[in-house]
């Protein structure tokens, strides 16, 4: 792996300026003041992990239950018989009753029995039930034979059919036993059971119990349209688990233990395993089911789970990965579908739902910074492994950012996207400055934001510092000269075509002492750009102009308090996720070009007569997101012991391989803990972030605690989101 010192004196510049592509590694990015490098006190070694990958099985519609065999096998129940899963497709199973399926069930020694309005077989064989009786409802009897229950229904069967529905006389659900012949029956007005009837007086969450269990240690588990009970097996005494309790959601459709004493819950809004080790697993929204309605599930000896709903049977695979694998799936799948001339789009279009064979790319308002994002992707990557792949994805993407500039009539200013002329009136008449080249090639969108600036000089210098040879460096050099250098001849401000101030292109002192949306919002971080682009373009291209601007401001102008502010000043007014993002984009660049240790300092902790805490109070902020892309930014910035390497490790690893942006909402849930402040755009938020692995895919610049996350099943997310911090830890020895 290459290593890079981190730090920059202003010798450096006349010694790389001099060096031959082969010598690039002597730029430095890795070390601090004095180029002194950085060890990470602290190192994942990446081994291999369990993956979780969700799959609707076959073309199945509308299934009541789900069982495995013996040999787990997947059956399902269904309106028209029972199916079993061969691997490959969904075989139909010989019965002797016909019609509707309401239920199956195996028993140890791998019985088939199966119940539904038509009547009931064990084994192949037709039970005769009483007259009136709509079996709904099988499970193996503790004490031998299996258990029936419906409408008019309840008893067991051995040789024959006992009934004990004289004794409950309610339609019931599911019926289980303990080893000594004690019986317990769901029904709509409580547990019935052979010593009586049990209720939310004694401690049910409510008296409609819709399933029940027998579970480890002769306890019996019943849930109910309000949640789950348990009855412990030696004192006789019901305990709730109901919201408060957290569970995820707890109107029970059914429950079941698997052979290692993990609770199994169907519910009407997904799925929830919860492990005999206390930790928990919830399963809801598209990427893991086709419907939210569950109504059984299973799972094997293996890990895999089966889940029965409305909509189709889902099917829990469990893969062993490392992270260098689900890389290099990201990396495939953001070059297969996610490139549009040379732009690196965060999200494509399906021009049909969930179906990623339609995609097509069109541009985005903010196609420079999320280029230059996945650039930096894959400068860390060739910085490590030497791939031309890497090195040529990197090449596209910073030509591609270059062009920006290039095609707007201004030398200097750069737009925000473009797309092919003969789609100008197009663009136009659908909102937004776009403009027609003088040659009708290109049409450019203007209002360049703030968010475009901040991503090219990110980009584009770690493709210089990385990955250029000498003439690609020269193309870089003269490109970031001409933007830093068109802000500062129109005295710190990005002015657009028509000579005003781009909507965020205010970078001039006079803003940042008058203007409240910078007391307010933007000070710190429109300082930390603007000084990291002059650090940049000083380094690049050697002109006196750009150190001596930067002298200026951080001194003269006081912008580096401004910095040392730049969490407190972002908070003032409201959480904008998408300025915290770019506050640790300006961060990286400006301190890792930074070599004066008073500035440093104050910039990784702050000013304490001003009552700021700098780079330090913007990460304390971020820690509760468990972000992987803010944590490996502050890890060589801050050098301190601690930056949650393992809460990273942890998303990384449970983010989903699926990219769709399917939509989920997740204010149904039992156990949030809503937040008493709407987001900023008025939506309900959430105190904590969810787990990962039970949200979809999202980009760093969105807000993590919303209950919402957008989507409809006809778009798909790039890797740039995951591949950012992954190539960043790699190159810096955090991840080995």
């Amino acid at each position: 792996m290459k290593k890079y010192p981190f730090g920059l004196i202003a010798l450096c510049f006349l010694v790389f300026a001099c060096n031959a592509e082969s010598d690039k590694s002597d730029a430095g990015l890795d070390g601090d003041a004095g180029n002194n490098k950085w060890e990470p006190p602290e190192v994942h070694l990446d081994q291999a992990y369990i993956q979780e990958v969700g799959l609707v099985v076959g073309q199945l519609d509308d299934v009541n239950a789900v069982g495995l065999d013996s040999s787990d096998t997947c059956h399902v129940a269904l309106a028209d018989g029972v199916r079993k899963w061969d691997g490959n497709t969904w075989l139909p199973v010989t019965l002797a009753i016909s019609g509707q399926i309401s239920d199956l069930a195996f028993n140890d020694s791998g019985t088939l029995a199966v119940v539904g309005p038509q009547g009931a077989e064990i084994g192949g064989q037709v039970v005769d039930l009483p007259v009136g009786a709509l079996a709904s409802f099988v499970a193996p009897r503790a004490a031998g034979g299996w258990w029936l229950a419906g409408e008019n229904l309840a008893g067991y069967w051995d040789t024959s059919f006992h009934s004990i529905f004289e004794s409950i006389n309610q339609p019931v659900g599911a019926i289980c036993d303990l080893p000594d012949g004690t019986w317990f029956a769901a029904t709509p007005q409580g547990v019935f059971s052979s010593a009586g009837l049990i209720t939310s007086a004694e401690g049910l969450p409510s008296n409609l119990v819709t399933a029940l269990t027998l579970g480890p240690g002769s306890t019996i588990w019943v849930g109910t349209d309000a949640g789950l009970a348990k009855r412990d097996s030696a004192s006789s005494v019901w305990t709730a688990f109901v919201g408060a309790d957290g569970l995820h959601y707890g109107d029970v459709l059914d429950i079941d233990f698997d052979g290692s004493g993990n609770l199994l819950v169907a519910t009407s809004k997904g799925a929830s395993v919860y492990y005999a080790d206390g930790s928990r697993r919830y399963y809801f929204g598209i990427n893991w089911i086709p419907h939210e309605n569950v109504r059984g599930l299973a799972r094997a000896a293996d890990g895999t789970i089966w889940l029965a709903t409305a909509g189709g049977v889902s099917k829990i695979e469990q893969r062993s990965m490392t992270l260098a694998s689900k890389a290099a799936v990201f990396d495939q799948v953001t070059q297969a579908r996610h490139l549009r001339l040379g732009y690196t789009t965060t999200a494509n279009v399906l021009r049909e739902y969930g179906d990623l064979t339609t995609f097509y790319n069109r541009d985005d308002d903010n196609d420079g910074q999320w280029t230059a994002m996945y650039l930096a992707s894959q400068c860390f990557r060739y910085a490590v492994t030497d791939e031309a792949e890497a090195r040529e994805n990197a090449r596209v993407a910073a030509y591609a950012l270059m062009k920006l500039e290039e095609v707007t009539p201004i030398e200097g200013f750069f737009a925000r996207s473009i797309v092919a002329g003969d789609e100008c009136e197009a663009m136009q008449q659908a909102g937004g400055e776009w403009h027609l080249t003088a040659d009708e090639v290109w049409c450019w969108k203007g209002d360049t934001s703030s968010d475009e600036f901040v991503g090219h000089i990110f980009g584009l210098s770690l493709y210089y510092d990385l990955v250029a040879d000498q003439e690609q460096q020269q193309d870089v050099a003269a490109t970031i000269g001409r933007i830093v250098g068109y802000i500062i001849d129109n005295d710190y401000k990005l002015l657009d075509i028509d000579g005003e101030p781009t909507t965020h292109g205010f970078f001039n002192p006079e803003w940042m002492e008058e203007n409240p949306s910078a007391m307010f919002g933007d000070a710190g971080l429109n300082s930390a750009m603007i000084l990291g682009a002059l650090h940049a373009a000083y380094r690049m291209t050697g002109q006196e102009r750009f150190r001596e601007s930067f002298e200026y401001l951080v001194h003269d102008r006081n912008y580096k308090d401004y910095i040392s502010c730049i969490e407190e000043t972002n908070l003032k007014w409201h959480t904008n996720h998408d300025s915290e993002e770019m506050s640790f984009l300006a961060m990286y660049t400006l301190m890792r070009y930074e070599d004066d240790p008073a500035l440093l300092e104050l910039w990784r902790n702050g000013n304490p007569q001003l009552e700021c805490q700098g780079l330090e109070y913007l990460w304390q902020v971020q820690r509760p997101e468990r972000n992987p892309e803010f944590n490996m930014i502050y890890a060589p910035l801050a050098r301190k012991e601690v930056y949650d390497l393992s809460d990273s490790i942890e998303t990384l690893q449970k983010l989903p391989l699926n990219l769709i942006h399917w939509g989920l909402d997740h204010s149904h849930r039992w156990d949030k803990d809503q937040n008493p402040y709407n987001d900023r755009q008025g939506r309900p938020q959430n105190k904590f972030v969810f787990a990962y692995d039970e949200r979809q895919v999202m980009r760093w610049a969105e807000n993590p605690y919303s209950y919402e996350q957008r989507g409809n099943g006809h778009s798909e997310s790039s890797g740039t989101f995951w591949l950012l911090p992954y190539w960043m830890a790699r190159y810096y020895g955090i991840i080995d």
